[in-house]
C-alpha cells in the first residue's frame, strides 16, 4: 500500500503520534532519519505529535515516549531493503529480520520489541533505501527526495481535519 493512503487511513486527528528518526549525520544516506525529523519539525508544531531525533541509540528515547503515550510510534531510518535510492517503504515487524540497518546500539527488531512493550502503542517501522552509508559523505539527493516526500506523506496525514 501507498504510504501516504496507508498514514491517511491509519492516523485519527484524536490520536498521539510520536515520530522517531534514526541514524548518523557522519554517514552519508544514514541520515535520513534524522533529516526527516528535522524537516518536519519545521512543519509541524502539534500537541498530539512528538518528534525525536534518535540518532544511533533511539533506545534512549524509551522513557519520553512512555511519558508522552503516543497511539502510535513511527520509526524512520535508512534500510538497505533492494529498492532504489530515496525509497520509502513500510516494513512489517515480522519481516524486520531480512532488512539491513547501519550500525545501532541494539539491533532494530529487538529495539522495536523494546520500544512496543514499554509504550503498550503500535510501532511502525518506515525504512528509507541509501545509496551510501560511508562515513564523510553527504547525503544523496534521490534520498533527500525521497525523504522529503515522506515528510510531505506525514505532514498531509498529521494535518488531515476528522
Amino acid at each position: 500500500m501507498e504510504i501516504r493512503r496507508y498514514l491517511r487511513k491509519s492516523i485519527k486527528p484524536e490520536e498521539k503520534v510520536a515520530l522517531l528518526g534514526v541514524g548518523s549525520t557522519l554517514r552519508s544516506d544514514d541520515a535520513a532519519g534524522m533529516y526527516f525529523i528535522q524537516l518536519l519539525a519545521g512543519l509541524l508544531q502539534q500537541e498530539r505529535t512528538l518528534l525525536l531525533a534518535g540518532s544511533s541509540a533511539p533506545e534512549n528515547f524509551t522513557g519520553v515516549i512512555k511519558e508522552f503515550a503516543p497511539d502510535k510510534l513511527f520509526i524512520v531510518d535508512a534500510a538497505h531493503m533492494g529498492l532504489l535510492p530515496g525509497e520509502a517503504k513500510i516494513v512489517p515487524a515480522d519481516a524486520i529480520g531480512g532488512v539491513s540497518f547501519a550500525t545501532h546500539m541494539l539491533p532494530l527488531p529487538v529495539m522495536l520489541k523494546y520500544l512496543e512493550s514499554e509504550s503498550g502503542c503500535e510501532v511502525v517501522f518506515i525504512g528509507i533505501q541509501p545509496q551510501c552509508t560511508e562515513q564523510g559523505f553527504s547525503m544523496c539527493e534521490e534520498v533527500k527526495r525521497g525523504t522529503e516526500r515522506l515528510v510531505e506523506d506525514f505532514y498531509v496525514a498529521l494535518t488531515q481535519e476528522a
